[in-house]
């Protein structure tokens, strides 16, 4: 074999990510803004919203979009995730056993990619794929581990800051050719947060259970 080919072979040196999970050994829980762009194939200007991420490290964690919000997640620590959509009154609500099966398992992967609890957890998740470096930031892509056809994202890119080894932004690439840039706009490091940010009020909504 070549050289070039020995080293298009060569798995991706995981210093910058080993740091940035080293980063947050002391985190246990987390407020984070976001300003999130929607890039779609068929709009030429990407669709724009502010979001808010609470996050505790047993597991629960709550994503909010929009302000008024228009899309509410919620990972109770009970492992029940619901899906909300406020201006509609509809909610999906998965069981723990739902979120087991493949296709809410993975949407929950992606919204916990940001905050990997060591290595091991990271790498069962995902494959990194590569990594290189500009201007301040180790740029990670990452595949879903064990991809198939079935999957709806293609890959992931984290943007890791190289002083502070803290994730800057995530862009999320779906198959259909649309991809999402989440940029980190605002950072709380173990905020007291109440148990009740991890519930929903349900009363005068259509729910679907699964």
């Amino acid at each position: 074999m070549s050289a070039l080919g020995a080293q298009a072979l060569a798995a991706p040196d995981l210093t910058p990510v080993k740091a940035w999970i080293a980063q947050q050994a002391g985190v246990k829980s987390l407020i984070v803004d976001i300003k999130q762009e929607r890039h779609l194939r068929t709009v030429k200007k990407p669709l724009e919203s502010a979001g808010r991420f609470w996050f505790v490290r047993d597991g629960a964690f709550r994503w909010q979009a929009g302000d008024p919000p228009k899309l509410v997640a919620v990972m109770n620590p009970a492992d029940e995730f619901s899906v909300i959509y406020p201006m509609k009154k509809t909610a999906e609500v998965f069981s723990k056993a739902a979120v087991e099966r493949e296709d809410a398992g993975q949407g929950i992967a992606f919204l916990r990619a940001g905050f990997p609890a060591n290595l091991e957890d990271f790498q069962r998740r995902f494959e990194v794929t590569e990594i290189t470096s500009a201007d301040g930031w180790d740029t990670v892509e990452v595949k879903p581990a064990g991809e198939g056809s079935s999957f709806a994202v293609r890959k992931l890119v984290l943007s890791l800051n190289q002083q502070t080894r803290r994730l800057g932004a995530m862009q999320i690439h779906l198959r259909d050719g649309s991809w999402i840039n989440n940029t980190v706009t605002g950072l709380q490091e173990n905020p007291a947060i109440p148990a009740s940010q991890f519930s929903y009020d349900l009363s005068g909504y259509a729910v679907k259970r699964q």
